[in-house]
């Protein structure tokens, strides 16, 4: 089992002053962890940074450390109550920047101290360096397992790798090494990527990815392939039609010979297993045109951590005369407004595309509902500008080329008038992304907190908050 570490920019913010309150001094703090537990990884997803009360340590010197036990437990009270893991930071203000001889011999005894007070989920430790997460491991009860992976969320994503990679760059990616370096060309190899919605936006973000050299992606769409798909849908022919759409890019990325791995999954996140698989993504493309899976999206990005780039396109264009074309890309994550506050999506839309068909229309009849839109006009030269800004926008949270200044977390782009223009929402406080409870709470008893049908069909979005 691989261990990892997730946490916002703004937490590590937080934890950095409290381990290092007073200048020269060691100092620490507390992180509470919700979880995450897939197959092969489980993700520890920092919900609370509570610091070490000033009247709590013994002792505080540039190379040592001791905190009275009354600290220890009342955060072990405060994590049994919410069922979080606890992992204990602590700072090396001039070194080492890794664990001491003492957190070794001292670290055992409080992990334990925690497992005995809140039993069943895995503790460890961390230890901070001046601007540098220098370390952290997971108490096992018979030693300490290293945690593989970092990440810091936030106007930035960070993967800070501790498993060390030497393995030769191939040749094709030499371009990139040109624009990046060789260490983002590593990271893209290292990201684990998914892609909900394989149509005209969402066939042309998984070819850049894999072009980009993405290690593995995970592609989700349960729809099958039409005709009138062919001319907006990367890699597809006249020939596919019927074909699920998720295996007829799998088909494409599988020709390209570039070496990512692709997972397939031909059925719709409104499922609640396959919407399971999105958890072992690091970010995910979310470029499918109905609500309700949307809806799914903004809860992952947010009781996950996982950022969601979200993708939307519209052609106005009645009588065939085109008065508009709008594309959207709106990054989704704790701290920013989500498609709901935003009004992209609302939950009665939601509600009417879980109805049938005749359901559906017997409410628009009796004037209770607007009419579902279909058959929306499409053009290639739009969905393929839409995703590649989507992509720049994932390049640039993890390289910062567009400017340390860039604060935007949507970009909408008007083709009929040639312009771009970006904004940043501050949650509304009355909306589900305000509800700060709800981030990195991880896996919970209801998955995502929503009532999922159990027979396989569509997902009825109703929060349990």
């Amino acid at each position: 089992m691989q261990y990892s570490l997730t946490l916002l920019e703004g937490a590590r913010f937080r934890l950095e002053e409290a381990v290092f309150s007073r200048q020269g001094l060691e100092g620490a703090a507390y992180l509470l962890c919700g979880r995450s537990v897939t197959e092969d990884e489980t993700r520890l997803l920092v919900r609370e940074i509570v610091p070490v009360a000033e009247t709590h340590y013994l002792r505080r010197e540039p190379y040592r450390l001791s905190i009275d036990s009354a600290s220890y437990a009342s955060v072990a009270k405060r994590a049994r109550a919410i069922g979080a893991s606890i992992i204990f930071a602590h700072g090396h203000p001039f070194g080492p920047p890794d664990f001491s001889e003492q957190d070794d011999r001292e670290e055992p005894k409080l992990v334990e101290f925690f497992s005995a007070r809140v039993p069943g989920v895995p503790h460890g430790s961390l230890v901070l360096t001046p601007g540098t997460l220098a370390n952290c491991r997971i108490w096992s009860g018979n030693g300490w397992g290293q945690v593989a992976r970092i990440r810091t969320i936030g106007q930035r994503f960070r993967f800070q790798t501790f498993i060390a990679d030497e393995t030769p760059l191939p040749d094709f990616f030499d371009r990139h090494v040109r624009a990046f370096g060789p260490e983002i060309q590593r990271l893209l190899q290292r990201l684990h990527v998914g892609v909900v919605g394989l149509g005209g936006t969402g066939s042309p973000v998984v070819e850049q990815l894999i072009r980009l050299g993405v290690g593995k992606i995970s592609i989700f769409d349960g729809e099958q392939f039409e005709s009138s798909n062919v001319t907006r849908v990367y890699g597809s022919s006249i020939s596919d039609e019927g074909k699920n759409k998720a295996e007829i890019s799998f088909a494409h990325a599988s020709s390209i010979g570039l070496g990512t791995v692709v997972r397939t999954y031909p059925r719709n996140i409104t499922e609640e297993e396959t919407a399971k698989q999105l958890r072992v993504c690091d970010i995910i493309f979310g470029t499918t045109d109905k609500q309700a899976p949307r809806g799914i999206l903004v809860q992952v990005a947010l009781q996950y951590m996982i950022p969601v780039f979200d993708l939307g396109v519209k052609i106005d264009a009645p009588e065939q005369i085109i008065r508009g074309i709008n594309g959207r890309v709106t990054t989704l994550l704790p701290g920013e407004a989500c498609l709901f506050c935003r009004e992209r999506i609302s939950s009665d839309a939601i509600r009417l595309e879980s109805l049938s068909p005749e359901e559906r229309q017997l409410l628009v009849d009796e004037h209770y509902a607007p009419q579902l839109e279909t058959q929306n006009p499409a053009v290639i030269t739009f969905t393929t500008a839409v995703a590649a800004q989507a992509v720049s926008e994932f390049l640039h949270r993890l390289t910062g080329f567009m400017g340390e200044g860039r604060q935007s977390s949507e970009v909408l782009m008007f083709f009929h008038e040639t312009a771009i223009r970006t904004n940043r929402t501050a949650p509304k406080p009355d909306c589900i992304c305000a509800k700060t409870e709800l981030w990195g709470v991880g896996d919970r008893r209801d998955f995502l907190g929503l009532t999922w049908p159990d027979q396989i069909g569509d997902v009825t979005l109703v929060s349990k908050e």
